[in-house]
């Protein structure tokens, strides 16, 4: 029993498990400026839609960003990376593997049910459906599932002692949903949304707006803007355009050459926070010739990271050295810029040893056959996605290979990504982490059994002793041992290159300056609009 105490108290301890009862309430305004009025729509312009406004089909940004003020999850993240409640007033860690949480009651879903433990039931039982799994699950870590234990209370147990199983519980992408609605609606609730959240669904036109407003029956503050209307802006400059001539309130992702100029306008804010996401070029490694590490290590000595991040992503962000981003829980430093400098010599050597050899025109081939890789990229989800392409396909043509460069939109992109087979080489792609802690990126892009469309290890990496590491890691209740885990885990990760890190991304957003109580939020998937108010 003794062995029993200590350990949950370490385990309390080793994360933000003991913040239950932490109040929830709007940001306040600042003395010497006008108090918040309700009121007006907020109108964001934002570069691609959304796949879908269910959080069981759809891990996107661009859809958190929507179906995030729709939904409410149990608990929350605070831009401290704190946990706070939510739809859980407050919460008990009974064991490493079990948290009980205490619901808040008369809180109801838009279309008037009740928002008890049966339905936080029911979207547990829709997204860990092991036949059908939700998006949420593929990377949630081994949650069992919940349990009703009365009316207002529900257990959540993961299969094995779990360090971050409230963590996983704050993620925009466990949102609950209304249960009579998806029966309703079926495959159409992505569609016609209905959750507890500060928003309602309005309407959708694809490729052109969505439109929420203001729930009124809101369990929590209600927020002050009657209507928020997302719009889609696919072209950079179109978006500070319309911007300017106060079609648009508020910019996500904007062009990063027009950053300067709106910082010295006061009649605009630029908000910028360091996020939790890193971009990066993956590797196939089921697609040869990238299963072999002398060619992955080649193209990262000659892919010239510095420059491309000082010329293309500016203020966008900041050379990823490491693995993954520092303000992430065991976030271990393995600078990549002294294991892997730019260098073309290197490259060169290695692709030798990897048998390929200059042919017709300078291209690099092995046996008569050229090296021709394919790469698929994405424009406008992240910031320069294309343009960072564009210039990998160029330093690596300068070094003899051809890069085969598709930019589909973003839908195609994420689709393949999800697909049980990638067939491109290479992908310039990112992974956000949303949870604070290592095991949310090293776990669920890297353990072995987290391929898609189970898990996110799009680059197919196997490495049986790279999944003990970061087993061990999440259920240890040790915090000093899992950092030194995760540590193990990055340094294998940096000697076996499945993806290039190219940037540590910012999170930037613009704004008029007559939008009041934005504060950006380090996870991107996060949109804190509910204390938005507009001074006009």
């Amino acid at each position: 029993m003794l062995g029993d105490r200590l350990t949950r108290r370490r385990f309390l301890r080793q994360s933000s498990f003991a913040l239950a009862g932490a109040s929830f309430s709007m940001l306040p305004w600042t003395a010497g400026e006008s108090a918040p009025v309700r009121g007006g729509t907020l109108t964001i312009a934002r570069p691609v839609d959304s796949i879908s406004l269910d959080p069981y089909r759809d891990s996107s940004a661009p859809g958190a960003w929507v179906y995030g003020l729709i939904y409410d999850s149990l608990v929350t993240l605070s831009p401290a990376m704190k946990v706070q409640p939510g739809l859980a007033s407050s919460w008990r860690v009974l064991s490493p593997s079990k948290v009980r949480f205490f619901l808040r009651r008369d809180v109801r879903f838009h279309d008037g049910t009740p928002c008890n433990a049966a339905a936080i039931k029911f979207t547990f039982d829709r997204t860990f459906n092991a036949k059908s799994p939700g998006i949420w699950a593929s990377f949630a870590g081994p949650i069992k599932g919940a349990t009703v234990v009365d009316d207002y209370t529900v257990d959540v147990e993961s299969t094995e002692p779990f360090a971050p199983l409230l963590l996983s519980m704050a993620v925009v992408h466990g949102g609950m949903v209304s249960p009579d609605a998806v029966r309703k609606q079926g495959d159409a609730f992505g569609r016609h949304p209905v959750g507890t959240g500060p928003f309602k669904f309005v309407e959708w036109v694809p490729n052109d707006h969505i439109t929420l407003e203001r729930n009124d029956a809101y369990w929590g503050p209600k927020a002050y803007l009657d209507r928020i209307v997302f719009r889609i802006i696919p072209e950079e400059e179109a978006r500070v355009i319309a911007l300017r001539t106060g079609e648009v309130d508020m910019v996500l992702l904007p062009p990063l050459t027009a950053l300067p100029a709106l910082q010295r306008d006061p009649n605009y804010i630029v908000y910028s926070t360091t996020g939790t996401r890193t971009v990066f070029i993956a590797c196939t490694l089921t697609q040869p010739p990238m299963d072999d590490v002398r060619v992955r290590r080649a193209l990262m000595l000659a892919t010239d990271r510095k420059s491309i991040v000082d010329n293309i992503v500016g203020p966008a962000g900041v050379l990823a050295n490491d693995m993954m981003a520092p303000n992430i829980f065991g976030y271990a430093p393995v600078h990549l810029d002294k294991l892997y400098p730019h260098d073309v010599k290197r490259a060169a050597a290695l692709l030798e040893q990897a048998g390929f050899k200059p042919g017709q025109g300078g291209v690099l081939e092995r046996g008569g056959v050229p090296l021709t890789l394919t790469m698929m990229s994405s424009r406008g989800r992240y910031p320069k996605d294309a343009e960072i392409s564009q210039a990998f396909q160029a330093q690596m043509h300068d070094i003899g290979i051809r890069v085969d460069l598709q930019i589909p939109e973003y839908a195609v992109v994420f689709s393949a990504l999800r697909a049980p087979t990638l067939t491109v080489h290479l992908m310039l792609s990112a992974w956000g982490n949303i949870t604070g802690d290592a095991d949310h990126t090293l776990v669920t892009t890297g353990r072995s059994d987290q391929a898609p469309p189970r898990g996110w290890n799009a680059f197919r990496y196997f490495n049986p002793a790279y999944d003990k590491v970061v087993d061990q890691a999440r259920t240890s209740v040790n915090p000093a041992e899992r950092k030194t885990l995760y540590a193990q885990a990055q340094q294998m990760l940096a000697r076996d290159l499945p993806y290039f890190p190219i940037y540590n991304m910012n999170n930037i957003a613009v704004a008029h300056s007559y939008v009041k109580g934005f504060v950006p939020h380090p996870v991107e998937y996060v949109l804190p609009v509910g204390p938005v108010w507009l001074q006009k």
